[in-house]
């Protein structure tokens, strides 16, 4: 067990490079990934008892205002894609030099790419030593397989299988064999507090000027209340939710079998309940890096290369700029890439 008397991640981040954190996420091994994920644990806790600056009620996390945000997509184990961003943005850099900078990660780090375990300790890293320009939000990917909500529990193979008793065991198997194989025998333990730390990352993030984050979409049920403190329905939404441009209201997600899709209706009704103007989500691969809809009101991100070659597509690697400071009416007009 780390002890860990608090978070001073930032002391050591004044003579940290980009380089050297991420050859420490490469190189870290049980000791170093224990203490970095206790120490953002910790500081995830502490923000909930916040009443300024980045801070969390709830599930709900509010960024404030002033300066730009940089905005990551869908990572799924793309190492190579996440430090090019982290390089074309020099993030690192610009937050040591004291520039105002935000960088908000809309989920899903694990899964389908070779380099999971590096990218979450990577991100990981990079909370740890610029905790007030890290948010971290969860993904369908990070969703516990207890979750009624993950497609690898009973619950809802029970929905796609009428009769499917399941082995009663709820365990992620292929990110636990990625674990099995970076820490060897420590593979539960480090397994376990991977899931510690994805059980405390918020839901959804918005800022003062009016933008919601979050990974999926959005709902009827969407409110600051629900998101902060919402069950298991409302976290279904914000994971699984997609929008069509074709549909008023809501209808059954047909393409995963879980969740919803979406409206401009229901989007305009749910950034109302949130008082925010704009929506900025991920969670589907898209026939571009970025793809706008219902007057720029919504922007999808991908930002992994992974996934378009599994579909067979080739496009950049999706990321930009968006204001902290100024009103956003029109993502459009809003979101840069430099």
């Amino acid at each position: 067990m780390v002890y860990v008397e608090k978070p001073t991640g930032e002391k050591e981040a004044k003579n940290t490079s980009l380089k050297e954190i991420v050859e420490t996420a490469n190189k870290s091994d049980y000791a170093r990934a224990t203490e970095t994920a206790t120490l953002v644990r910790e500081m995830l806790k502490e923000e909930k008892g916040r009443d300024a600056g980045l801070r969390m009620r709830g599930n709900l996390q509010y960024i404030p205002k002033g300066g730009n945000a940089i905005v990551v997509g869908d990572l799924h184990g793309d190492e190579s894609s996440l430090v090019k961003i982290l390089r074309e943005t020099n993030f690192v850099d610009r937050v040591k030099k004291g520039e105002r900078l935000t960088i908000v990660f809309l989920g899903d780090y694990i899964e389908n790419g070779p380099d999971s375990i590096e990218v979450l300790n990577t991100t990981l890293e990079l909370k740890r030593n610029f905790r007030e320009n890290v948010v971290m939000l969860r993904g369908d990917h990070e969703l516990s397989p207890s979750s009624p909500n993950h497609p690898l529990s009973g619950h809802f193979l029970k929905q796609l299988m009428p009769g499917y008793e399941g082995s009663g065991k709820s365990i992620n198997q292929a990110f636990f064999n990625m674990c099995n194989q970076k820490y060897g025998k420590l593979d539960s333990r480090m397994y376990e507090k991977y899931y510690e730390i994805f059980g405390t990352l918020p839901l959804a993030a918005k800022s003062e000027n009016g933008i919601l984050f979050l990974h999926g979409g959005v709902s009827e049920k969407i409110n600051e209340a629900n998101l902060a403190y919402g069950g298991d329905d409302v976290e279904r939404d914000i994971m699984w939710n997609e929008p069509r441009q074709s549909i008023r209201g809501t209808t059954s997600n047909s393409d995963r079998g879980m969740g919803l899709f979406f409206g401009e209706d229901i989007l305009n009704e749910a950034l109302g309940n949130m008082s925010c103007k704009v929506l900025i989500r991920g969670h589907e691969l898209v026939k571009s890096d970025m793809v706008y809809m219902f007057n720029g009101k919504l922007l999808t991100i991908n930002s992994n290369a992974i996934i378009g070659r599994l579909a067979e597509k080739n496009f950049e690697v999706g990321y930009g700029y968006v204001s902290l400071e100024n009103e956003v009416d029109d993502l459009s007009g809003a979101f840069h890439r430099s």
